[in-house]
C-alpha cells in the first residue's frame, strides 16, 4: 500500500477495525429502538442488561485491536502460523477417519451375526471410506503433510530474510551506500511478498483439498484437480526458496546485480 502496510497486516487491522465499527453501531441501535430502555417497572426493577452487553461488546473489540500484529513481519509471520496450524487440524481429522479403517464389504447375514448388524444400525458409514476411498485420502494425506511441511519451511525462510535485513542494514552518512542498503532491502521485502503470497496459496489450497476429501468420494475429478493445483503452488514455493535470488527492482539493474539471501541450513535441507 502507499503507507507501506503489507497484505497480511492490512487483513489484520480491517477485520480488527471492522470488529469495533460493527460492535459499536449495534451498541447506538439498541439505544436508538429503545431495546436497551427499560420499557416498563417490571424490566427496571430486574434490571435491562441489553446496553450493558453491548458496552461489553465495544470493549471487547477494542481489546482485539490491541492485539493487531506490530508490523508487517509480525503480520505475516502470525498469518504463516495459522495456516500451519489450520493444516495440522485438517491432517489429524483426516488421519482419524483413515485409522478407522475401511468400510467392511458385504453384509451380515446370519442370525449369529445378529449382534453385529444391530451395531451397524448405528454406525454412519459417511464417517469411512471405502477401501478405494482409502488408498486416495491416504495419498491426500501425504499431500497435507508435504503442506505443512512446506509451510514451515516459508515461515523460516522469511525469517531468514527478516533477519538479514536487520544485520545488512548500517547507519552511514554515506548517501550511495545508503541508497544501496535501501535498494537491497526493498528487494529482499519483495521476495519476501513473492514467498508470502505463494504461501497463501498452499494456505487457501489445504482448505480446498480438504473439503474434497469427506467421505463418501463423490468427485474423483475434483480431488484430482484439486491435487493438482496444490502439487504446482508447492513448486513455486520450493523454487523461490532454492532459488532465493533478489530480481531486478528496475530495468537498469543487470543479471550480476543479482544476489542470493542467504538461508539456514535447517530451510535448505
Amino acid at each position: 500500500s502507499s503507507i507501506g502496510a503489507s497484505r497480511s497486516y492490512r487483513a489484520h487491522a480491517k477485520q480488527s477495525a471492522r470488529g469495533v465499527i460493527a460492535s459499536l453501531m449495534r451498541l447506538v441501535q439498541c439505544f436508538l429502538d429503545g431495546s436497551a430502555l427499560p420499557a416498563n417497572a417490571a424490566e427496571l426493577r430486574d434490571g435491562n442488561t441489553i446496553g450493558a452487553q453491548r458496552t461489553g461488546a465495544v470493549w471487547e473489540a477494542c481489546d482485539g485491536m490491541v492485539k493487531v500484529p506490530k508490523g508487517n513481519r509480525a503480520a505475516m509471520r502470525r498469518e504463516l502460523l495459522t495456516w500451519v496450524v489450520e493444516c495440522n487440524e485438517t491432517m489429524q481429522e483426516f488421519q482419524d477417519t483413515v485409522d478407522l479403517g475401511p468400510l467392511p464389504d458385504g453384509n451380515h447375514g446370519d442370525d449369529d451375526n445378529a449382534e453385529e448388524e444391530d451395531y451397524d444400525d448405528f454406525r454412519d458409514d459417511d464417517d469411512q471410506y471405502t477401501s478405494l476411498e482409502i488408498n486416495i485420502a491416504t495419498a491426500c494425506l501425504a499431500l497435507l503433510k508435504c503442506s505443512r511441511g512446506t509451510l514451515n519451511v516459508a515461515l523460516k525462510a522469511c525469517e531468514c530474510a527478516g533477519e538479514q535485513i536487520i544485520q545488512l542494514t548500517d547507519e552511514t552518512d554515506d548517501e550511495t551506500k545508503k541508497e544501496q542498503q535501501q535498494r537491497r532491502n526493498k528487494a529482499i521485502l519483495a521476495w519476501m511478498n513473492r514467498l508470502h503470497s505463494s504461501a497463501r496459496k498452499v494456505g487457501d489450497g489445504v482448505t480446498e483439498l480438504g473439503m474434497t476429501m469427506y467421505p463418501p468420494m463423490q468427485d474423483l475429478d475434483g480431488i484430482l484437480k484439486q491435487v493438482a493445483v496444490q502439487k504446482e503452488a508447492l513448486d513455486v514455493i520450493h523454487e523461490i526458496i532454492l532459488d532465493a535470488i533478489l530480481l531486478p527492482l528496475e530495468e537498469e539493474d543487470t543479471q550480476e546485480q543479482q544476489e542470493m539471501i542467504s538461508m539456514t541450513e535447517e530451510v535448505t535441507e
